[in-house]
Order: C-alpha cells, then sequence, then structure tokens
C-alpha cells in the first residue's frame, strides 16, 4: 500500500511538470505578435498627377483707335462672339477724307513741276552737248530735278499716310473671339493716348489656355527619369504624350482632354515653381477665362515600381524607412527612398528588392530584431487595367 501511494505522488509530480511545460510552451507562441506583410514585387504604376489652375483666353488683345475722332457707330452686340476683320467701330472719317483729297492735290501739283522739271531738263542736256548753255546752267537744271523728285516722294508718302489714317477710322477684330463691354460709347471723342484709345477687348476661347504651377523639385525629378526610362508614356515612348484633364468647380471631368504645350524655361524665385501650359478645345464655350479647376496629368507609367501602402512607411530621424521580415521571420528597419504618391500608397524608389516581406499592420507592436508571425496580403498589388 506504501509502495502504491509513492507511485502515485510520482505520477502526479510529472504529470504538474509535464503541464507547466505546455503552460509555458503555450504562452511562448502567444508571445509572439501576429501582423499583416505582403512579398515585395515590380509592377508598372500608372501616374497621375494633379495642381490647382486656372483658365485663361489664348489669346486677348486690346482694340484700340488708331486715329482721333468722334465715335459715330458701334458695330456689334457686347459679349458677341466677332471673326476677325469684323468691322466693330466707326470713327468720324471726314476730316480725314479731306486731308486725303489735300494729300492729292499736292501730289498732282508735284507731278506737274516734276513733269516740266523732266522736259527742261532734257532740253538744257541737249544744248549743254551743243556747247550752247553752260555748265553751270546744265547742273541748276539737274538738280531742280533731283529735288522734285524728291517732293514727289514726299507727296506721295503723305498720300499714304492720308489714306492709312481714313482707313483706321473704320476699326475691325485684330482677332477672332468673344467681345468684352465697350469702353467708349458712341458720341465721344476718341483720342490716341492710351486712357482715351482703348475701345473694348477680344478674348479667344477656343482654344482655350489652363495654367498652373509645379514644384521645381518634382519637375526635375519626373524629367530626370523620363530620361533615364524609368518613367515612359502609356504607349511606352520617351516623348511628351501626356494627357491634360481638367476637373471643374463641380468635381467633375471636362469632356475633352489637353495637352501641355509650353513649360516655362525658368522657375518663380519666390514660390520655388514652374509655370506650365495646357491648352483645351473649347468650341461650345465651356471654360470661361479666370475660372479655377483641377488639372490632372494622366499617361505616365513608372516602369518596374514597387508601391506600399503609406501605413508600411514611417518616418524616422534621417530617412523614411519599414519594418522587412528575415529568413526568421524577424524584424528588420530598412532605410527607403520614397518616390511619386500613389493611390495605392508610395512608390519606394530605392531600399527594397523583389521578394522581400514587408510588414504592413501592427507596426506599433513590433520592434527591431523580434519574431513574428506574419499573415501575408496583397495589398501592394496594382490593376493596371
Amino acid at each position: 500500500m506504501q509502495f502504491k501511494n509513492k507511485l502515485f505522488a510520482a505520477l502526479a509530480v510529472v504529470l504538474a511538470i509535464t503541464a507547466c511545460k505546455e503552460e509555458k510552451n503555450t504562452q511562448a507562441q502567444n508571445a509572439i505578435p501576429e501582423v499583416q506583410a505582403v512579398k515585395v514585387k515590380m509592377e508598372d504604376i500608372p501616374l497621375s498627377f494633379e495642381f490647382a489652375a486656372r483658365a485663361q483666353g489664348s489669346k486677348e488683345t486690346e482694340v484700340r483707335a488708331r486715329v482721333g475722332g468722334i465715335l459715330l457707330k458701334r458695330n456689334y452686340v457686347e459679349g458677341s462672339a466677332v471673326n476677325a476683320g469684323d468691322v466693330l467701330f466707326e470713327i468720324d472719317p471726314e476730316p480725314y477724307k479731306v486731308k486725303l483729297a489735300q494729300a492729292k492735290a499736292k501730289l498732282a501739283q508735284e507731278q506737274a513741276q516734276l513733269k516740266a522739271a523732266e522736259t527742261q531738263w532734257q532740253r538744257i542736256e541737249k544744248l549743254f552737248k551743243e556747247r550752247i548753255v553752260s555748265e553751270k546752267s546744265r547742273d541748276e537744271a539737274r538738280a531742280n530735278l533731283d529735288s522734285l523728285k524728291a517732293s514727289m516722294a514726299l507727296a506721295e508718302a503723305e498720300v499714304q499716310a492720308a489714306q492709312l489714317n481714313l482707313d483706321y477710322t473704320t476699326v475691325t477684330a485684330p482677332i477672332s473671339g468673344i467681345t468684352s463691354m465697350e469702353t467708349q460709347s458712341e458720341g465721344s471723342l476718341i483720342d490716341t493716348t492710351s486712357d482715351k484709345s482703348l475701345l473694348t477687348h477680344i478674348t479667344q476661347l477656343d482654344p482655350i489656355y489652363v495654367i498652373f504651377s509645379a514644384s521645381d523639385n518634382d519637375a526635375f525629378k519626373l524629367g530626370s527619369m523620363v530620361e533615364s526610362g524609368k518613367i515612359v508614356t502609356s504607349n511606352g515612348t520617351r516623348r511628351n504624350d501626356v494627357i491634360a484633364k481638367l476637373k471643374l468647380g463641380d468635381e467633375k471631368y471636362y469632356n475633352q482632354d489637353g495637352k501641355i504645350d509650353f513649360i516655362n524655361p525658368t522657375i518663380d524665385e519666390k514660390t520655388g515653381t514652374i509655370k506650365l501650359r495646357a491648352v483645351f478645345p473649347n468650341p461650345e464655350r465651356k471654360i470661361m477665362p479666370g475660372q479655377f479647376g483641377r488639372i490632372v496629368l494622366e499617361g505616365l507609367i513608372r516602369k518596374d515600381a514597387i508601391v506600399l501602402p503609406q501605413e508600411a512607411v514611417m518616418q524616422g530621424a534621417q530617412s523614411p524607412y519599414v519594418y522587412r521580415l528575415n529568413a526568421q521571420n524577424q524584424v528588420e528597419a530598412v532605410n527607403v527612398t520614397t518616390g511619386f504618391a500613389v493611390p495605392q500608397g508610395w512608390i519606394i524608389d530605392s531600399g527594397l528588392n523583389q521578394g522581400d516581406t514587408v510588414l504592413v499592420s501592427g507596426l506599433m507592436k513590433v520592434r527591431p530584431g523580434m519574431q513574428v508571425k506574419p499573415e501575408y496580403i496583397n495589398e501592394n498589388s496594382v490593376d493596371n487595367n
């Protein structure tokens, strides 16, 4: 009986020790944090850039009077469309008709005198060859002829000037576009000084320009990546085939695409930005000068890019970093270089390789050197369709 009791006691001790070990193993397993991770892979990522923008007319012209006088008539409706060459205003032409008539009369007088001088010169030259008149008489006749030729040229120029001023009394549209309100009403005395000569404005709305600015860092970075082949257009080339889309105030896209047609060669020193211009068709005049919107640039592809969710990238004292797992599922802190932001997160320009395992959640409960239990998800996959 005594032996049996001892046997039971020994068995109880063994069971207790076994249970304790199992509990410690379970606690150790429970102490390994579970985290979500992704396997890094390289993919072609569509890029999109958005900027604040403002529209302006592709041509904006001041219509000014080039001669003074009484404004007799306005021949257009304010705010209407006009074509280049249309008559917009009529200035009293009568004073200029008189000046043209005077210039023509003077020209006729000079023509008659010149004709008489030519006849005189021919006679004197013949007599001089026959030694009937002196060399002085010949020289005087020649000088008189040359003087009258110059007077004739001056009279012709005065006729042209008088005709030009008469033509300027009819003010025509220099470009096609939309007119503004008149600045001088009919019956006003028009002058050629800057404050009295302005009659109206014309703005060309089709096509229309949309002006926006990009930071010089982004612009230079984008340019260098295009040059290196890391960024290409959607058709696989490095040409400027960027598509410009315009979002208006209601956040709806304008129904026609535009193109970048100008990049300012200088940087604004005050803002550190480069001004760019997109041109859009505007046949229905849906976009008006001064209208604000958002320019969205599309059509660029980042080749062989690594994308991580934004929550996977943390900011360190020196640079951004991520938590990567080694072969033993131990956490490592790896410094990375972030590129452009995309809807899926951050593009990682350097610091990671294809096949690396990166933590994307549970980051606050882990530290470098810890062992974790990863649950793999597909957060960094990108739909290119």
